[in-house]
């Protein structure tokens, strides 16, 4: 048996998206996770997270970076794993490198996991988004990728090229990202009732003021469209407020969290995300193997499942919301355009984004003894 360790925050997309392909491709592969919070049982993954006395005397970080000492220290771990380089790759690298592990990192956010600095607000990391100066921290992480890492994971080609232009040897880049269950993710027939899905967390990098002003545009072509908005996060208070200061708030379905985003993707016409930033969305490659058509915006590596006039439209002027609102409401009126794409789109996903595509890339990886 080959073990590895993984640590990042626990989130359902890792869990869904991730884990599963990896475990079927690699049917001699023992998981210790260590994380924030024990996640469900899994077949040869075991939950490692700081006891709570710990955390109460010295913090959460720095009792996450206690527990990683002693678990990577640990026999028979081969390989340290990292989702998101800000702060788990700061955080795995000193174990690792004390104790001649492996290193990998997973650049879920795309460019932006290691290229920040000149714009912070946009970043998940809290105390990056409050530094006046985050271009330290970005050194150090990309010093540690660049030089420390034996693998860089990235969403798309996009990734690839910036690793590239900084000098990383292309044998070192890999390109496996999430996987989406088809069996699952697909349609059931039931009526698409609802013109525009969003779902996003309800933050800066999303741009949710955007987002509004889009629906507004789609609701003057259209006046009876019907909007669903599924999203929590720390501009929660803010989002509805502009969503009940404008014309759309009784054409709007305020979700917030939801364990049932699956339904609701089954019932869309039409999936908008309109992010300054992205790596590969998830949630648009759920929605699209669902049946919806993504209009997205030109952002990280989304054009690799969003291919304008085949499987949806990419918007290159991003801040436009007009140019959002035209493609829109072109998929909306025109049925048969729609059902093409919606057709292409699913059929992308399970060829290129699928739990089996994605086994069969990790199969194949490590069958090169990388």
């Amino acid at each position: 048996m080959r073990h590895w360790l993984i640590t990042t925050t626990l989130n359902n997309n890792l869990l869904k998206a991730k884990l599963p392909p990896l475990l079927n491709a690699l049917p001699d592969l023992e998981i210790t996770f260590v994380s924030d919070r024990v996640g469900p049982e899994i077949e040869r993954v075991r939950w490692v997270v700081p006891p709570r006395w710990l955390r109460k005397i010295t913090g959460r970080l720095l009792s996450r970076e206690l527990i990683l000492w002693r678990e990577v220290a640990r026999k028979g771990i081969e390989r340290v794993m990292v989702y998101n380089a800000v702060p788990h790759l700061m955080l795995a690298h000193p174990p690792a490198w004390m104790f001649r592990k492996k290193l990998d990192v997973h650049l879920i956010a795309g460019r932006l996991d290691l290229d920040f600095a000149d714009r912070p607000e946009v970043m998940v990391n809290r105390v990056v988004r409050r530094l006046n100066n985050p271009k330290w921290i970005e050194n150090w992480v990309r010093r540690i990728a660049f030089k420390h890492c034996d693998r860089l994971f990235v969403p798309g080609c996009r990734a690839r090229e910036f690793l590239l232009e900084c000098g990383v040897n292309s044998r070192k880049i890999v390109n496996i990202h999430s996987a989406v269950d088809p069996e699952t993710y697909c349609p059931d027939g039931r009526e698409r009732d609802i013109d525009v899905l969003v779902i996003s967390n309800l933050q800066k990098r999303k741009r949710p003021e955007l987002t509004v002003r889009v629906l507004e545009r789609i609701q003057k072509l259209k006046p009876d469209a019907k909007f669903v908005w599924i999203g929590d996060g720390h501009l929660r208070d803010d989002v509805k407020r502009m969503v009940l200061d404008s014309p759309i708030a009784k054409h709007t379905a305020m979700i917030g969290h939801t364990d049932d985003v699956l339904s609701y993707d089954r019932r869309a016409k039409v999936y908008l995300l309109n992010s300054v930033s992205e790596g590969l969305s998830c949630a648009t490659m759920e929605a699209m193997a669902a049946g919806a058509v993504p209009v997205t915006s030109d952002a990280g590596d989304m054009a690799e499942v969003v291919r304008s006039g085949e499987t949806g439209e990419l918007i290159l002027d991003g801040d436009n919301p007009d140019a959002y609102a035209a493609a829109i409401h072109s998929l909306l009126t025109d049925e048969k355009k729609r059902e093409r794409y919606a057709f292409n789109g699913r059929e992308l996903i399970v060829r290129e984004h699928s739990f089996e595509a994605v086994s069969n890339a990790w199969r194949k990886l490590e069958s090169t003894g990388s």
